[in-house]
C-alpha cells in the first residue's frame, strides 16, 4: 500500500495541481463533508458501493474509475475486505472541473477503462516522485495533465479531438493570481487545520502537514503553541478522539476496532489515548452506551 500523501502549498499560478495521492485496503471511507478537491478513485481488485446521501448509491469494481466533486458529500462501503485496493489522486486547481468535464471524465457513475495497469503505474510513480521529495509542483502539475489524457484516451481512444480541446484550454487559463494574504503564519496555522480536519482518518503525520503549508515542523508547532496551546501532534491526536467519540455515539453498537479505524489510529494506541483523553476506555462507553439503548427500546415497547 501507498501511504497518503499531500504535496506542498501550490503556486497560484497552476491551473491543475496535485493535492494528493496514496492507495489503501478496502475500508469504509466517511466523509460528511465531501472532499476539499476533485478526487479520482481507481479500483484495482475490490468491489464496493459509493453512497451519496439523498442521491443515490453505485457500485464500482475492479479495474473502473469514479471521480467524486469537491465538497460532496459520500461514503464508500467495500463489499470485501480480502483483496482489494483502493487508489485515490486528489486534484484541486482552478482549471480543474473545466478540464475534468472537457476531456468527458466527470460521470455520474464509475466506468471501466482500458489499460488500467498504466493508469495505475502513473499513480504510484507519482506517489514515490512526492514520497522521495524529487518532484516539484511544477512537474507533478504537467504529470496530472498527462494523466487525464491518458485517461480519457483510455476512456474513449478515438476522440483525439476532445483531447486537443483540453490542451489548448489550459494553456490559455494559465493565470496569476494576486497573493492577497496578509500574515502567512495565520494562514498557514488555518490551512494547517483545515487539512487535519479533512484528513483526520488518512495516514497524515505533522510532516506531511508541515510541507502542505510550507512550514516546518518545528515552526508549526510553535503556531500551534500559540494558538492552541498545544503541539500540532497533539491537536490532531485530540481531534481523532473527538471525531471517533462522536462516531461512537451514532453507532452505539459498533466495535473498539472499527472506532479505531475510522479515525486511522492502531487499536491498542487507541484505547490507551482513548482513556487519557477521556477517562475511560472506548470499550466501557460502548457498554454504557449500548445499556441506555436497550433501557430506551424496553421503555419505547
Amino acid at each position: 500500500m501507498l501511504a497518503f500523501r499531500l504535496t506542498g502549498l501550490p503556486d497560484s499560478r497552476l491551473p491543475l495541481y496535485l493535492y494528493c495521492v496514496g492507495t489503501q485496503e478496502e475500508k469504509v471511507l466517511h466523509r460528511p463533508d465531501g472532499f476539499p478537491v476533485y478526487q479520482l478513485f481507481l479500483s484495482r481488485g475490490g468491489e464496493g458501493q459509493f453512497r451519496f446521501p439523498g442521491k443515490g448509491t453505485w457500485t464500482m469494481g475492479a479495474g473502473q474509475l469514479f471521480i467524486v466533486e469537491p465538497e460532496v458529500a459520500h461514503e464508500y462501503v467495500p463489499h470485501s475486505k480480502s483483496k482489494g485496493e483502493l487508489g485515490y489522486i486528489g486534484i484541486g486547481g482552478a482549471s480543474a472541473g473545466s478540464v475534468l468535464q472537457c476531456a468527458g471524465l466527470l460521470q455520474n457513475e464509475p466506468y471501466p477503462i482500458s489499460g488500467f495497469e498504466l493508469i495505475w503505474s502513473r499513480l504510484t510513480d507519482l506517489w514515490q516522485g512526492l514520497n522521495q521529495g524529487v518532484t516539484e509542483m511544477w512537474n507533478t502539475s504537467a504529470l496530472i495533465y498527462q494523466l487525464i489524457l491518458d485517461i480519457a484516451q483510455s476512456k474513449i481512444p478515438s476522440d483525439v479531438g476532445r483531447v486537443g480541446i483540453v490542451s489548448s484550454m489550459v494553456q490559455e487559463e494559465i493565470v496569476t493570481r494576486s497573493n492577497r494574504e496578509s500574515d502567512p503564519g495565520k494562514d498557514a496555522l488555518v490551512r494547517a487545520v483545515a487539512l487535519m480536519h479533512t484528513h483526520y482518518q488518512d495516514d497524515l503525520l505533522l510532516r506531511h502537514v508541515a510541507d502542505a503549508v510550507g512550514y516546518s515542523v518545528q515552526h508549526l508547532n510553535r503556531l500551534f503553541h500559540q494558538h492552541y496551546g498545544v503541539t500540532g501532534h497533539q491537536y490532531m491526536q485530540r481531534l481523532r478522539l473527538q471525531k471517533a467519540s462522536e462516531w461512537l455515539d451514532k453507532h452505539p453498537r459498533a466495535s473498539v476496532r472499527e472506532a479505531a479505524e475510522t479515525v486511522g489510529m492502531e487499536v491498542n494506541y487507541f484505547i490507551r489515548m482513548f482513556k487519557r483523553e477521556f477517562g475511560e476506555t472506548p470499550g466501557k462507553g460502548i457498554k454504557h452506551r449500548n445499556q441506555l439503548q436497550m433501557e430506551k427500546d424496553l421503555t419505547s415497547s
